[in-house]
Formats: structure tokens, sequence, C-alpha cells
């Protein structure tokens, strides 16, 4: 076997257990289409007429050429052909004033067909030079069909040729196909997709062999997909192919819903409002040429010549974590680059077999390891939650006044994310369309289901498969870290010995809770290990999405930052030798974090001891690298890391990173749900859409930014008190939501 091949055999055992693992409670995704209109179109007997008024002539041709043929690069793990959806959409054939118009449809066909005889035409060739059909079989149509052999081809050569074409698949191209299915079930679970629907008509799931190609079919829209094959095949008695049906999609099938009625209310009144509120302000400004402290900041608060003015405009002060601005804006790239390779799954691939070998490859561990990014945010989350507050308020203030630190956090991150919430239940359904939008309709109604566990921050716990804005289990997560931080917190407005005493205690339970999970279960350390999907679900479910699990780097985050607000405005020196060895700790901490992945995601990895010790420990590793680098950078030892990660450049994607990070999925179910074929993955054209993803999340994060994120942070400080019109309170007045810079009324989060 192949080396290539070999690599798939880690995969997929079975492509059914794969996608059953991830069941959990189900999501009817059919809901976000007119089902409706799929029954009201059908009827038998109008059916059966088109058909045969189809086969009375060429319009057949136009309903042949729309579907799916035999796929180009088989033996490479191209086992699927969509057709031209767009096309069979478009076909509506007028015939003996009998409208016939298309409906594209989907079947699976399972690979292990039973063996069937083409038999041979006759050998000698008829009057056009073309083998001609025989006699005792029925016609295919009203006038002999020609061969798809040229004149004078051998008519043994045809049979042959075809008997090869038809040929069952090999062992290695069968085992690289089941490796495929499951890593896909795979993509589809971290994704938020992975519950399959109940079978129907017309949107089943029904898998009766592990190998399945999936082909498009353009049929009449008054016909089944098995009514219209079954005539088909029925002309031709020698085939006889099982198939299953999958799904079919009509012209205008996504009806609105009440999601889109409440997305175009509120929007348009947001809308109305930042009209009036922009011409307010342009009027106040540009004709009475007031100066910007006497405009009223109600009235103006949803401008967007200030909004864009203030999310443009950056400035310093002293205390300021400059350098947390270029790790926040790299680390959302990492985020957006994994998401786009891993999200690649979600559809269907047309080198199937490049692209599992490749995941086993040196050069695709930048990839493979992008999980641990994640693990960046809990760190600054940990920082900020400390930095921001101790020093700012007295422990009786904050105790007393504990309401407003978690009240202002989660309207401070409300607004964003509700947005984003219904416009993934709504207008993102609407945006594109494809052969294969099922997945962006099932991350539609994951979000009409479980809206509310996405705004109440417990999505990782009630839906962990099912999640509305599969990326917000993170927000979950540090949700729920920020609610326990005040218990570690009010330890810290007192004594310093017992402030690292309970640092140190939450620190240890969060290791020993990570570690007792991770040696109990026997996870693996890879998030896309080859060998162990079968058991991904149960990995999410108590595991990766687990809070006890992913809180070691949040309290080594909080340990930094009441090590940077002791240290705040003192001069720290370390030795330059100290200061080496500090920094190639650091580095090869990173390295090992990184790294480390490698040799988990080869075949003949079997350490289960290792895997336990890198699920247990290597995200803290991960934070205590970062965290000594952020001290570094802020006390003056970080030269042209302090430099590089201080630079302008970064200010704005910092500013953005959270709206990015609630924007790029869509934007990345939209991409793979518009795909009219199969994937050629590459590492260019990966990068390519790497780009345009980034690119494009970035422009709708602005946009949300200035519309939604900026006048609502105005309105939240001018209830709280802590506009910049208003004098400065003394430090025990200050609310606990003190940030670490307050520029223009933006509030700096882990995000």
């Amino acid at each position: 076997m192949g080396v290539h091949n070999y690599i798939l055999v880690f995969l997929l055992l079975n492509g059914v257990y794969g996608i059953n693992q991830l069941r959990g409670d189900s999501v009817d995704y059919r809901s976000a289409f007119d089902q409706d209109l799929y029954e009201d179109v059908l009827n038998e007997d109008l059916c059966n007429r088109q058909l045969s008024l189809l086969m009375n002539g060429t319009e057949y041709l136009d309903f042949l050429d729309a579907s799916g043929k035999f796929p180009s690069g088989f033996r490479q793990g191209n086992w699927h052909d969509f057709g031209d959806y767009f096309q069979c959409l478009g076909i509506n054939k007028v015939i003996e004033n009998v409208e016939i118009p298309g409906k594209y449809c989907a079947v699976q066909i399972p690979l292990t067909q039973d063996p069937f005889d083409i038999p041979q035409f006759p050998s000698t060739p008829g009057p056009d030079g073309w083998p001609e059909w025989p006699e005792d079989w029925p016609p295919l149509f009203p006038t002999a069909a020609p061969s798809t052999a040229s004149p004078g081809t051998d008519p043994e050569e045809v049979s042959s040729t075809t008997e090869a074409a038809l040929a069952p698949p090999t062992d290695d191209q069968v085992k690289a196909y089941e490796n495929y299915m499951r890593l896909q079930a795979y993509a589809r679970g971290i994704s938020g997709l992975a519950p399959e629907a109940p079978e129907s008509r017309f949107f089943p799931i029904i898998i009766t062999a592990n190998l399945r190609s999936m082909i498009g079919v353009c049929i009449p829209r008054a016909c089944t997909p098995t009514h219209a094959i079954d005539f088909f095949q029925s002309r031709i008695p020698f085939v006889n192919f099982t198939y299953n049906e999958y799904y079919c999609r009509l012209p205008e099938d996504k009806p609105f819903a009440t999601a889109d009625i409440v997305a175009i209310v509120i929007f348009g009144i947001i809308g109305l409002v930042t009209i009036m509120s922009t011409s307010y302000d342009l009027y106040q400004t540009f004709v009475l040429k007031r100066d910007a402290q006497r405009i009223n900041q109600i009235y103006a608060c949803f401008s967007v010549y200030t909004n864009t003015r203030r999310t443009l405009t950056f400035s310093s002060s002293p205390g300021m974590l400059e350098c947390v601005d270029g790790i926040r804006a790299i680390s959302m790239l990492w985020v957006v680059v994994g998401h786009t390779y891993s999200m690649t799954l979600i559809g269907f691939i047309h080198n199937t077999v490049e692209f599992m070998a490749s995941l086993s490859y040196f050069k695709s561990t930048w990839v493979t390891s992008a999980p641990i990014t994640v693990d960046t945010f809990f760190t600054l989350s940990g920082i900020l939650a400390v930095y921001t507050v101790i020093g700012k308020i007295s422990r009786r203030r904050f105790i007393r006044t504990i309401h407003l630190f978690y009240l202002n956090r989660l309207l401070r991150m409300f607004p964003l994310l509700a947005a984003m919430v219904l416009l993934q239940a709504s207008l993102f359904n609407h945006a594109s369309d494809g052969p294969y939008w099922i997945n962006q309709a099932a991350a539609t109604e994951n979000c009409r289901t479980y809206w509310w566990s996405a705004l109440l921050h417990i999505q990782n716990y009630v839906n962990p498969l099912n999640v509305c804005l599969p990326q917000t289990w993170y927000l979950s997560v540090d949700i729920q870290l920020y609610i326990i931080c005040p218990l570690v917190l009010v330890f810290m407005f007192g004594h310093e010995k017992i402030a690292w005493m309970v640092l140190t205690a939450f620190v240890l339970l969060s290791l020993v809770g990570s570690s007792v999970i991770s040696f109990m279960y026997n996870f693996s350390a890879a998030l896309a290990n080859p060998g162990r999907l079968p058991e991904f679900s149960d990995y999410l479910r108590k595991y990766y999405f687990n809070t006890l699990a992913r809180a070691p780097p949040f309290f080594i985050g909080m340990v930094y930052g009441y090590l940077l607000y002791l240290c705040k405005d003192k001069k720290i020196r370390i030795s330059k030798i100290n200061v080496a060895i500090l920094w190639c700790l650091s580095f090869a901490m990173f390295a090992f974090c990184i790294f480390s992945i490698y040799p988990v995601m080869q075949l003949d990895h079997t350490a289960q001891t290792f895997d336990n010790f890198l699920n247990s420990y290597m995200r803290s590793i991960w934070a205590i690298g970062l965290g000594w680098l952020i001290f570094a950078c802020v006390h003056g030892y970080g030269g042209p890391i302090n430099w590089f990660l201080s630079l302008q450049v970064w200010k704005l994607p910092a500013r953005l990173s959270y709206a990015v990070y609630l924007m790029h999925m869509a934007v990345i179910f939209t991409g793979t749900g518009s795909w009219v074929k199969t994937y050629y993955y590459t590492e260019g054209n990966n990068m390519y859409r790497f780009m345009g993803d980034i690119s494009i999340s970035f422009i709708f994060a602005f946009v949300l930014s200035v519309l939604i994120d900026a006048p609502f942070s105005t309105i939240q400080k001018i209830l709280n008190g802590t506009s910049k019109r208003r004098p400065r309170k003394p430090v025990e007045s200050v609310n606990p939501i003190a940030v670490v810079k307050d520029e223009d009324n933006f509030v700096k989060t882990s995000l």
C-alpha cells in the first residue's frame, strides 16, 4: 500500500460511525428551506408526461448536461460531481404547451454496486460508421443512439473501456474515501454542523454503505429523484445502479422566516437612526461649526462620521500594554487561517488523497497546531481581568459594585454578539447559494434554535454540538471564567502574600482539574488527530469545551496581570544573562507547543501518556511563555519583538479583532457553500481563500464596529458616567470596568 493511501487508514474506519457519533440533539436544517414548496411541485402523472416528452426529442440534453457525470480524478479521491447547479435551476422547457422547469437534486451512489455486464455492440458498424443499437434492446431514444466510441473503434475496446471505468474502486481508494468521510464528520463537528437531519423525502441522510459518491442530477420539477432516475435506468436494461436520495433544491426555496423579519426591522431601525444621527453630527460640525465637546453625545452616538473617526484614531497613555495589540492581531489572523483550512472539509475536495496525506506533513504543523491560539486569548483575558481592576478601585468598592463588574462586561460584548446571531439566523442564509448550501442552512437553524444559549454564554454545556456561531464556544468559556475570577480578585486588594497564595491555589486547582480530565479519558492532543476521530464528540464535550479543562491559561494570565500591576511604574532590573535565558525558555516553550503536534499526527503515534501530558500542560506552557513575552516588552526587555508587536499597523486589526472573531466563520460558510464544483486543494488555493476570508471579515467587522459596537459603547459609557465629557472621579469611585486604555469610547478586552 502506498504511503499516501496508508496515511488515510487512520482517519475513518467507517462512514456511518463517524456521523452517528456526532448526531447528538439534532437540529433539522431542512427548516431553512421551503419544504411545502418541495411537496407542492410533486405530481406523478405530470412527471410521467414530462419525462415522455423529453425522451421524444432532444430537450433532455439540457437536463443531461446539467447533471453530474463520472468524475475526473477518481483515483485521487474525487468521487463526486455536483453537475451544474445554476444551469439546472435555470432550465424551463416548453414542449407541446407543457412547461418543464428543472429541479436540482443530489443522490448518493454507494460505490459497492452489484456487478453487471455491458453487452458488446455488433461488430459491424452501421451506415453512418457508428455501431448500431441492438434490435433486441428497448429503444433508448426515438432514433438509434450513437455510442461514445468514434467511428471505426473496435467494439471490444468500447466494452472493455466501459467496464474498466465502472470497475469497483481499489482497496486503497476505498480506505482513502472512508478516511475522508470520517474527517468530514470531524469538520462538521468542530463547526457546529455535526448532527444530520432525520430521514425524509428531500433531505435524508441515508447511509447504507460506507462509501458513497454524491452526484448532482437535474430532473423535471414535478418528479422525485427516484421516479426520474428509475425511468432513465429502465431505458437501459443492463444498468441498475442503487442510490439514495440526498436532497433537492428549487429556485426561491429559502423562505423568509420570523428571524428574517426581525432582522429587517431591527437593522432598518438602526439604519434610520444612523442616518438621523449622522445628519445631526454633520450639521453641528460643518454648518454650525460647533466644537465636538458641545455636540450632544446622545444625538451623535450613531454618527458614522464620529464613529469612523474614533475607530481610526489611536492614542497612547501611560500604563498601556502596547505589545498586546500585535499579539491580539496576529493571533486572530492565525485563528482565521486555521478555520479556513479546517472548514475546507465541510465541502467536498477533489484531490482527497493528497489533502489527507498533507495533514501529517511537517510543513502543515503551523495549521494543525493553530488551536493553541485560543489559549492566547484566554491568557490575555486573565491578564486584563487583573490589570484593569487592581489599583483602580478599593476592595470595598469592588465588592459593592460586583454586579457592575459583570454587567458591564456582558453589556460591552452583547451588541456585536446579538447582531451576529441575528445575521446568522436570517440574512446570511440569503447571502448566496450553491449545490451544497446545506452547511450554511445548518448554521442558520442552529442560531434560530439556540440563539438564547449563545447570548447567555452557556453553549459549551447546553448544545456543544449545535453551537450558534461555532467559534463562540470560546466566548462561553471565557465569560464563565470571568464570572469565577472575582473569587481571586477579591484577595488581590490586600496583602501580597495572600494574593500570591490564592493565585497559586487556583492555578494548581485548574491544572489538577485539567490533568484529571486528560488522564481519565485519554484523549488525543491534536484536535484533528487522524486516528482518533471516532472519539471526537466526546473530546469536544468532555475536554475541548470544558471550562475546567481550559482554565489554566486564564489563571496563569491572572498571575502575570498581578505581576504587571505590582511592577507598574517601577524600573525592573534583570541581568542580560537572565534575560537571554528567559527569552530562550520562552521560545522553547512556544516551539514545544507548536511542534509537539507533529509526532501526534503521525501514523505510528501510540504514546497516549505523551498525549495526556500535552492536554494537561501544553496550554499552560504556552501561557507561561506568552506571559514572559508581555512582561519583557512592557519593562523594556522586548527589543525588536516589542517594536514589532507595538507597531501602529496592529492597532486597527486589534481593535476590530472581536468583530472579526464573530464574523469570519459566517464568511467562510458562505464561501464554501457557494462552491459549484469540488474543491482542488493546494497550499496556494487555501492561502488565496484565506486572504479573501480575512479581507471580507475585516471589511464587515469595520462596518459592524462603526454602526453597532461604537454607538452602544458610547451609550454604555454615558450611562455608567465614564464619558470623557464628565470630570474624572477619584480613584475610590472609579467604575470597576476601568480599562487598560480608554480612547474615544473603546473598551479593550482579550479579543
